[in-house]
């Protein structure tokens, strides 16, 4: 990181992005080509979307492979270089209205974002970044409060698909990670306690604590958060009914999948559909 970077504290209640440039490189692969871009300082804080990758990226001196659906997250004053060829979307913002260039906020949720991540819901990811862009190119009066709204949508998304997915090193290891392949792969249906033990043959108490002791959350919080994960992009890219998304996505009622959506995204699904729907 660059020596003259400014480091200071910013309280989360405190983030309100505010969008410098955003674009899309080489959408179209026309530029298929290995080649270097030249060395460059961050000023403020970058994501970059990968849609195609056969290319690399330096970062603080740590070589990147790149892989179709990765996020890149690029902190002010860190030094970087991309490897061509690849393909992606780019959103460049300041996350107050009053931060300078080079100033790198210390702050609980940044701080646990990698610096590359591969994520699991790749069209829900690459609907926000294309919505940034259609959003900033309409220029309305009311786009650059989608745009705050998408920002801080991708913060946050971002930031609950890393913690649930980190398994800290622990002997259940594989126990743990073939329940949540267990619980992603069946969340349409109703899940009970004792159908996740039963597939990885333990007991209910056994495993409802080794689950929340590793994860720090019990196993029916990590089903309800996929769930949701799951109806955001439903709500982003459909126009099916509330009710047909909560059953889809495994609610048992649209008045549950409501309660439990806005409990976790402090809106309801009708208000998130109308800030980030595509249509």
């Amino acid at each position: 990181m660059d020596k003259n970077t400014l480091s200071t504290k910013l309280e989360t209640i405190n983030i309100t992005p505010l969008l410098v440039i955003t674009y899309v490189f080489n959408l179209d692969c026309s530029n298929w080509k290995f080649e270097k871009f030249e060395k460059r300082t961050i000023e403020y804080y970058e994501f970059e979307y990968i849609l195609q990758s056969e290319g690399y990226m330096f970062l603080e001196g740590k070589k990147y492979p790149l892989k179709p659906g990765d996020i890149c997250f690029k902190r002010p004053g860190e030094i970087t270089q991309g490897i061509m060829p690849y393909s992606c979307f780019m959103v460049s913002f300041k996350l107050s209205a009053h931060q300078v260039p080079y100033q790198n906020y210390q702050n609980e949720i940044l701080d646990k974002l990698p610096p590359i991540y591969s994520t699991k819901n790749k069209q829900y990811y690459e609907l926000i970044f294309k919505q940034i862009l259609d959003e900033y190119l309409k220029g309305n009066p009311v786009s650059s409060i989608k745009i705050k709204s998408s920002i801080l949508d991708l913060i946050y998304s971002l930031y609950e698909e890393v913690q649930q997915n980190y398994l800290p090193s622990s002997p259940y290891y594989s126990v743990i990670n073939k329940a949540i392949k267990y619980i992603e792969n069946n969340y349409q249906n109703k899940i009970l306690l004792d159908d996740i033990s039963s597939y990885i043959n333990m007991s209910s108490f056994h495993f409802h604590k080794i689950f929340k002791q590793t994860m720090q959350i019990s196993p029916n919080e990590y089903l309800m958060n996929h769930r949701v994960r799951v109806s955001k992009e439903l709500l982003m890219k459909t126009n099916e009914s509330i009710t047909d998304i909560a059953f889809k996505c495994g609610f048992e009622s649209s008045s549950y999948f409501c309660f439990v959506f806005k409990q976790k995204m402090n809106v309801s699904p009708n208000k998130y559909r109308k800030l980030h729907s595509i249509f």
